[in-house]
């Protein structure tokens, strides 16, 4: 059995138009009615917005790039660190502030 796949062309009129209502407050059922298109169509046009505009993308502030974790033993406790563990540009921040509020 083959899969099906679906072509989904964006029209930016209707999409600029349905996340406008969106942002509004209005529920996705409402926006149906709004624009007169099927539901389907609606959250294919919100889903779309989703998947272009994900949460928790990665940041990179020039923070620790190992895990905090070692091993699954540690996963039940807050990760701590020895003065040590901490890069060059980390410890002049941690001076400076000592600096700053003493």
């Amino acid at each position: 059995m083959m899969a099906r796949t679906y072509h989904f062309k964006l029209n930016l009129e209707r999409y600029y138009k349905i996340l406008s209502l969106k942002s509004r407050g209005y529920s996705d059922n409402e926006i149906k009615h709004i624009t007169g298109l099927n539901i389907v169509t609606v959250r294919k046009y919100l889903y779309y917005y989703e998947f272009k505009h994900k949460k928790g993308d990665y940041v990179s502030l020039n923070s620790k790039q190992e895990p905090y974790y070692k091993d699954e033993m540690q996963y039940g406790s807050i990760p701590t660190y020895s003065f040590d563990d901490l890069s060059e540009t980390e410890k002049e921040l941690y001076y400076n502030n000592l600096k700053k509020n003493n």
